[in-house]
């Protein structure tokens, strides 16, 4: 009986020792995962930080030049990508005070279908001046007027803000950053390729490890993380897709983001449905 009660409480005793491991093992776990996220979304603040910068360095350009003056549409273009830059900041931060409330990190609860269209479309703009400071051309090239697809709008800007920055910052003056699209199967391809220096095989292989930095002179706005390419990786994993990069040295760098299209590929208004439409678009800002 004695033997019996002791074999009880030995157990016991393992039993609530195994859970109070496993208990502060998930912990850790979680307090990881949410510093690595609140090091992503400084990271990201950073990029929409560096446009809003480049757009007012701009801006007092045009003010102070005696050679022309700033046109009220041009303005307005200006003042358009600051309110948007500033927009998808507090979309960031909103979105990542959430995240700390439910201790989720792969939250797919703000997936909806979205126009990647219309999206990629901002994310350029809101890199446009950017780019313009670095003499950087901006074109995108698409065979759809829409395509819907299901996605968190949130994380898609994230991830091609950064790969087109990233494109911006490692190309030559007078270079050009092109985003382009395709479809294949059941994925959409969006591709972002520039004529840069590109990359040779070791430094492609570790493009997306975690506080990598490539080989570039940059100036003090450029400091990088290393964490941004490694951050939008994880980002198009949480919506089921992938991220996939080639590059030729000296020569330049293409990284496409692969997401799955679900099963729409049109969209019911009053009942009727209405496919995708097809045409080709072609803009350059």
């Amino acid at each position: 009986m004695v033997q019996a009660a002791t074999v009880i409480l030995y157990s016991l005793y393992i039993g609530i020792m195994a859970y109070i491991i496993v208990k502060n093992y998930e912990n850790a776990r979680r307090l990881k995962e949410t510093s690595e996220r609140f090091l992503l979304a400084i990271h990201d603040i950073k990029n929409y930080s560096t446009n809003i910068d480049a757009t007012g360095q701009l801006l007092k350009a045009a003010v102070n030049s005696k050679y022309g003056s700033l046109a009220a549409d041009n303005l307005s273009s200006h003042i358009d990508v600051i309110i948007g830059n500033c927009k998808e900041m507090n979309g960031l931060i909103e979105s990542f005070s959430r995240t700390i409330k439910l201790w989720e990190y792969s939250d797919k609860g703000n997936q909806v279908y979205e126009d990647v269209v219309s999206l990629i479309d901002e994310a350029v703009k809101l890199s446009k001046y950017y780019a313009k400071k670095k003499n950087v051309q901006l074109e995108v090239k698409s065979r759809w007027s829409e395509k819907l697809v299901e996605l968190d709008k949130i994380k898609f800007i994230r991830i091609l803000s950064n790969l087109i920055m990233n494109g911006v910052k490692y190309s030559s003056e007078n270079g050009r950053v092109l985003i382009s699209m395709d479809e294949d199967n059941d994925w959409i391809r969006i591709h972002v390729k520039d004529n840069g220096k590109g990359m040779n095989k070791q430094e492609l292989s570790r493009v997306f490890k975690k506080h990598y930095r490539g080989n570039s002179k940059t100036d003090e706005a450029d400091i990088s993380f290393g964490i941004g390419l490694y951050g939008s990786k994880q980002l198009a994993r949480s919506m089921d897709g992938r991220i996939e990069a080639k590059s030729v040295e000296g020569e330049g760098s293409e990284f496409t983001l692969i997401l799955p299209l679900k099963s729409i590929h049109r969209k019911n208004i009053l009942g009727i449905t209405i496919p995708n439409k097809i045409l080709n678009k072609k803009t350059s800002v």
